[in-house]
């Protein structure tokens, strides 16, 4: 069984991204960071990524991470944060906690392409 399937399939990823969307826009640390971006349009490429990595049928066509997080200047620290709120997000849509130690691990390792060099803070 695929990590996208133990999330809950298309489903399951889209109520992890509505959780995630909404914790993060609301957070102090990391809510400043999407301030004048547009939320749908974020929601839907959080969504088609996820979808991709977990193993989904999804084919992501948009920007890369590197691309689209270099200019913010994220440091360890963020994206500590994020892994936090990600894992919140996760366990309250009921995934088991075997797919989110698995998910967590998976984004655990793009911190070399979200974090920029120099900003490990």
């Amino acid at each position: 069984m695929s990590l996208f399937e133990l999330v809950g399939g298309a489903e399951g990823v889209r109520r992890f991204v509505d959780e995630l969307s909404r914790r993060l826009d609301d957070d102090p640390e990391l809510g400043p960071l999407f301030e004048g971006v547009e939320g749908s349009t974020l929601r839907a490429h959080r969504e088609h990524y996820l979808a991709a990595i977990l193993g989904g049928p999804e084919n992501y066509s948009g920007r890369g991470l590197r691309e689209a997080h270099r200019p913010l200047g994220l440091t360890d620290a963020h994206l500590d944060r994020f892994l936090v709120v990600a894992a919140e997000s996760l366990a309250d849509t009921g995934a088991p906690p075997a797919a989110a130690a698995e998910v967590h691990e998976l984004l655990e390792r793009l911190r070399p392409v979200i974090v920029t060099p120099g900003r490990r803070a």
